[in-house]
């Protein structure tokens, strides 16, 4: 048998957090509910509350085409890269593409748009560069990276009232673009400043990131993320700014921030870098990430909120942000999410893994179940396992010519089992912690992801997912 792998973190993880006035906060999110509330132009369509991608889909950024739905997300260091999804209703979604094939760098907050008939995917890398990659159709095929002379993070795209395009990077930033969305066209200039938030919340630093931009009416708006990405629960935020022109000057909203985390007792943690969009009947929403509360090793969710805007030009939470959650979104039917015969839910650890290559999916599920078995001819090995990065994981390979491996993941206690000649499952390893495996321990912003290796000749015969 191959040698049983497994990494631990013994220090425990202990979340510190300023105590807060939980009455004040209280008071503070039911005014702002309630005078917002009296002055907005109200949606006629069912109010969404939910979350549509649980488990590892940060960073969401989402494209309306006619009736059509089109988001993506950070792919990190999994290649191929931005995976496209599609929907009509914003509740149920299905795989179309993936836009970028292959590259040596992380990938993260993409910012997807539409100009003039062709597709844009704007993106930043581990670098310190940023990238664009363009397509007729949103399936591809996506052309080769494009390397923009744009310096910054989180790049958001918007074309103003002339038609010109520019855009806009982390902590304020803005660079005019060619014509064609393909190269910088002027020097980067700083027009906005971060939104002040009270000096007692407790966060990871300003960390002025995210700028997403549309125009409604007369007003461009710019919706930025602060406070940083994970760190204590109540880190992030989605704030709004406006202007009458796409350069600013920029005014923030009075109602800041649109989402935010208050407490570590809510649902949901960290919860921030926002979208905002309509649909055809002219309702809006905003789509953000956040962690399920103690679930860190899931990586952030996708969600979805129904806003309203108020008589002045304002959006809010259609239910306010200290509004009950009558679902979590982790319990529904998520099966476009979980059908792991789809390629397009595939990806590879671009770094490599012991010598193989790590094929990864995304658990969706606080409880799950994987098994794998393999074909593994002579001088080859594979493996199953629950991977965070080369520093924490826990699974095993071996050499067997017919191997089969399980991995139980229960609440983040971890059990791996091998079947042995007989048929009968054998437990290698029981009941290991795995809680820790997550970007404040680890770093990266990566999730726990069921993975399996092939080394040499070693194929895959069948993959299982079962939620417990």
């Amino acid at each position: 048998m191959g040698s049983l792998c497994w990494k631990t973190n013994e220090k425990a993880y202990l979340s510190t957090r300023k105590k807060q006035s939980v009455m004040k906060r209280l008071f503070s999110t039911l005014l702002v509910c309630v005078l917002a509330t009296a002055a907005c132009t109200k949606s006629e369509a069912p109010l969404l509350k939910t979350c549509i991608f649980p488990g590892d889909y940060p960073d969401p950024t989402i494209l309306r085409d006619g009736n059509d739905f089109y988001m993506t997300h950070s792919s990190f260091t999994y290649f191929p890269a931005l995976l496209i999804w599609h929907s009509t209703d914003l509740v149920n979604w299905e795989p179309v593409a993936r836009a970028v094939e292959e590259g040596d760098y992380s990938i993260f907050a993409p910012d997807l748009c539409k100009v003039d008939g062709k597709y844009y995917i704007y993106y930043p890398t581990s670098t310190g560069q940023n990238y664009v990659v363009t397509a007729d159709k949103i399936e591809g095929p996506w052309s080769r990276p494009v390397l923009l002379d744009v310096d910054g993070i989180d790049p958001g795209h918007v074309v103003d009232s002339d038609g010109k395009r520019y855009l806009y990077t982390n902590n304020g930033f803005v660079t005019p673009l060619s014509t064609d969305g393909l190269s910088a066209a002027g020097e980067r200039k700083k027009v906005y400043e971060p939104w002040r938030f009270p000096e007692d919340w407790e966060t990871e630093g300003v960390w002025l990131e995210s700028p997403k931009l549309f125009k409604r009416g007369e007003w461009f708006y710019l919706v930025s993320a602060e406070g940083g990405t994970a760190g204590p629960p109540t880190s992030h935020m989605v704030v709004v700014a406006r202007s009458k022109s796409a350069l600013g000057p920029w005014e923030d909203s009075p109602h800041n921030p649109l989402v935010h985390t208050y407490s570590a007792d809510e649902k949901w943690w960290s919860k921030g870098h926002g979208t905002l969009f309509d649909d055809v009947n002219g309702n809006w929403y905003v789509v953000y990430h956040a962690y399920r509360n103690s679930f860190h090793t899931l990586g952030r969710s996708t969600i979805i909120e129904s806003v309203n805007w108020t008589e002045d030009g304002w959006p809010v939470l259609a239910e306010g942000d200290g509004a009950k959650w009558e679902q979590d979104g982790l319990q529904g039917d998520y099966g476009y999410q979980r059908d792991f015969t789809n390629p397009l839910l595939w990806s590879k650890w671009q770094p490599g893994f012991m010598d193989g290559t790590l094929w990864m999916a995304t658990a969706v599920d606080a409880s799950y179940e994987i098994e794998a078995e393999f074909e593994v001819p002579k001088g080859s090995e594979a493996g199953l396992y629950l991977f965070y990065n080369e520093k924490a994981f826990f699974g095993t390979s071996d050499g067997a010519p017919t191997l089969s491996l399980r991995i139980r993941n229960s609440l983040n206690r971890a059990t791996l089992s091998q079947k042995d000649a007989s048929g009968n499952w054998q437990v290698l390893k029981e009941g290991q912690d795995v809680s820790s495996y997550h970007h404040n321990e680890y770093g990266g912003f990566f999730a726990l992801r069921p993975a399996y290796l092939l080394k040499g000749e070693a194929t895959l015969k069948s993959f299982k997912y079962t939620v417990l």
